[in-house]
């Protein structure tokens, strides 16, 4: 979704509570791949359990094939935290117990059709729905679990900058996010300059009071 903005941490912490029904570890799977190792919605519905498991461990680095990079350019690898791989071994659990696990299976196989995705558009309603039970507004959707990770992944980085580490962190957050343009990545996190706008008319307003007004 264009213009959409990443959520905060207490969003997310709100949200990540906010999935239930028969899909519930699907969906919170999902949302967990999403906001804690940056993947795209069409990476993630790509996934089939061949390419997270190895034997019976979750793997920890997932390669991405070309097939489901936007723009087909070429693959990239994701690294998942133990709290994504935990969520990915429940979802596994969840498929075999409906007798659906197979090593060509979906991770976010549909109910509705065989070895099929979910369609992008489910996706986006089951996040709409989740975010909205827990109070979420605003412009968020498939797109802003993406820009979530950016920012945190940005934020992270200008952390260890100030404890005095020699880092970039906008170069840590191109290569997180495995943008080939660094310009996508300025894209995610533009909504970072409106915080600077904010701070801008905060100090104009403590410095010059009405006058800043102007």
């Amino acid at each position: 979704m264009k213009g959409c903005r990443p959520l905060t941490l207490d969003e997310v912490r709100r949200a990540s509570r906010a999935f239930g029904g028969y899909h519930a570890v699907r969906n919170h799977c999902l949302f967990v791949l999403g906001v804690n190792a940056g993947f795209r919605i069409s990476e993630m519905l790509s996934l089939r359990i061949r390419d997270v498991v190895r034997g019976r461990l979750v793997v920890r680095e997932v390669a991405v094939p070309r097939r489901a990079m936007k723009g087909k350019r070429e693959g990239r690898t994701v690294y998942l935290a133990p709290v994504a791989r935990q969520a990915i071994w429940r979802q596994i659990d969840a498929l075999h117990a409906a007798g659906s696990w197979h090593v060509d299976t979906f991770l976010f196989r549909s109910r509705n059709a065989r070895n099929r995705p979910i369609r992008r558009e489910t996706a986006w309603r089951i996040l709409q729905e989740a975010f909205g039970s827990v109070g979420i507004v605003g412009k968020v959707g498939c797109h802003a679990l993406r820009k979530t990770f950016a920012n945190m992944v940005y934020e992270f980085m200008l952390a260890r900058v100030a404890s005095g580490e020699p880092v970039d962190p906008f170069y840590e957050a191109v290569k997180a996010l495995g943008h080939a343009d660094p310009k996508s990545t300025t894209a995610y996190l533009a909504f970072r300059n409106e915080r600077v706008r904010a701070a801008v008319l905060h100090i104009g307003e403590v410095l010059h009071g009405d006058h800043a007004h102007g």
